[in-house]
């Protein structure tokens, strides 16, 4: 049973991992576009990612 919850610990973190460095990876293609955002947007952004993940 241990095995068995320790595997789905390291999947969450995992998908968790994936979904940061997908959004990260967005962030970087926006910037290379010439798509900037103030930091008051970026943090706006970053609090409804969250949102939507939690």
């Amino acid at each position: 049973m241990e095995t068995a919850v320790k595997t789905l610990d390291i999947t969450s973190e995992n998908m968790a991992k994936e979904s940061l460095f997908s959004y990260l990876d967005k962030g970087i293609d926006d910037m290379e576009a010439g798509k900037l955002h103030s930091v008051d947007e970026a943090f706006r952004i970053i609090r409804d990612k969250v949102g939507i993940e939690l």
